[in-house]
């Protein structure tokens, strides 16, 4: 998702918004407005109170939270509840029909303790818990070495912890091997990970959560040097490393998890 500066917090109802000036955001990316009054009729539906335009992307003059292949993230309020919720909204562009099958996955995960909690969708739009996070590329800049390492071993725990959640229960998420898109790290004491976005997850395919983000930790570059020297582990054996997750691989067990997580001192 790209990124650009901080804009001013804009706010509309739905009734308030009109095609020619917000059809690029309802509608991204704008060059084709057909569905916009469906759009307007699903918000009302969805009981959305307000969308909130802030964020550090940007679809024309409006901040949004985030942009991918399939959606525009924002920000909104709905009439049931008082926090705020991330509202996604299908590109009309985007490879999926709807945002059902996202939101039935997320569900699943959900249902296993994994994931944002999934509110409501409909065809176009899925509104969801709002996490208040950072990024984990974020929290990789941030990393210090002397000081990190009691978080960073919390963190690495409850990340694969999650993955063996969803691996057990055989859902693959799809996009995790490159983590820093789709796994948030909560504003809160307790480093505890969220792993987003599921429109590409499949309850049918050989599920990889842990494998490929284990590796990235560990094995992806200048990150995972980073990680070992926080951890204590710069005498990395790749080999035994290789044959745990091949042991994992073959069938996710709660001994296997143990097993790695003892080995990367998490």
């Amino acid at each position: 998702m790209l990124e650009t500066i901080q804009v001013e917090k804009i706010t509309f109802s739905p009734s308030e918004l009109r095609k020619k000036e917000h059809g690029s955001v309802i509608c991204y990316p704008g060059t084709n407005l057909e569905s916009f009054d469906s759009r307007i009729e699903q918000l009302e539906k969805l009981r959305v109170r307000k969308l909130i335009f802030e964020g550090s992307s940007k679809v024309g003059k409006y901040g949004i939270i985030g942009r991918g292949c399939v959606s525009t993230v924002v920000k909104a309020k709905l009439r049931s509840r008082e926090e705020i919720v991330a509202l996604k909204i299908r590109r009309v562009d985007a490879n999926r029909v709807d945002m059902k099958r996202d939101y039935e996955l997320q569900q699943f995960a959900n249902s296993l303790g994994v994931g944002p909690r999934a509110i409501a969708a409909s065809e176009d739009l899925f509104a969801m818990e709002y996490i208040d996070s950072i990024r984990l590329g974020k929290w990789f800049e941030k990393l210090k070495t002397r000081t990190s390492k009691k978080y960073t071993r919390t963190l690495i725990r409850n990340a694969l912890e999650q993955c063996y959640l969803l691996d057990a229960n055989g859902l693959d998420h799809g996009e995790l091997s490159n983590p820093t898109k789709h796994l948030l790290i909560r504003n809160s004491p307790n480093a505890e990970t969220v792993i987003i976005d599921y429109e590409s997850a499949s309850r049918e395919r050989r599920v990889a959560n842990l494998t490929a983000v284990i590796q990235f930790f560990f094995l992806g570059g200048w990150q995972s040097e980073k990680i070992r020297k926080i951890l204590g582990i710069s005498r990395f054996s790749k080999k035994k490393f290789i044959l745990l997750l091949q042991e994992y691989k073959k069938k996710p067990t709660k001994d296997s998890l143990e097993k790695i997580l003892e080995f990367v001192r998490c």
